[in-house]
């Protein structure tokens, strides 16, 4: 048993022929251990319509991490946001759909565009409520799609606006 392990992979490759028996070329073992980005995204995830989690999580702002750090961590972040098992009524807008756009609120599209995480997102983007986050303000009156335009992230801005 290994130490915040998730769960242990085995994967092989396999060639066969019609009359054939299966081959095995290759096979290779890895564990999925649960680290930091995991962890960054379980609380994220959980997040999604949290007010008060979220303008939390705005004090990272405040402490810019360097360009190599910030992709790093939009790297892992995302990956490990795509191997979580979300509801099926998991929402970027969290679980309260009654509140309409007109409402400030922080999202989680708003905490990825403030971050400059690309990855994330994108990976936002494609989920239930993501597209809905595009329109919504937050207290200072930002979108995600002008924080973008105001944080000069320009690969964002386009994203957000294809």
């Amino acid at each position: 048993m290994c130490h915040d392990c998730c769960e242990t992979v085995k994967v092989a490759l396999c060639a066969s022929r019609e009359g054939h028996p299966v081959l095995v070329v290759a096979e290779e073992s890895f564990q999925f251990v649960q680290d930091e980005a995991y962890d960054a995204a379980q609380f994220l995830a959980t997040c999604a319509g949290n007010q008060q989690a979220l303008n939390f999580t705005r004090f990272l702002d405040r402490s810019r991490p360097p360009a190599a750090d910030v992709d790093f961590l939009d790297e892992k972040v995302a990956l490990a946001f795509r191997h979580l098992k979300l509801p099926t009524e998991w929402n970027v807008l969290g679980a309260d759909q009654s509140l309409t756009e007109n409402i400030p609120r922080e999202t989680l599209l708003h905490f990825a565009v403030r971050l400059g995480l690309l990855r994330l997102t994108w990976f936002l983007l494609q989920q239930p409520g993501g597209r809905g986050a595009l329109s919504i303000h937050n207290n200072e009156g930002a979108t995600p799609v002008s924080l973008a335009l105001e944080r000069g992230y320009q690969k964002l801005h386009q994203l957000l606006t294809e």
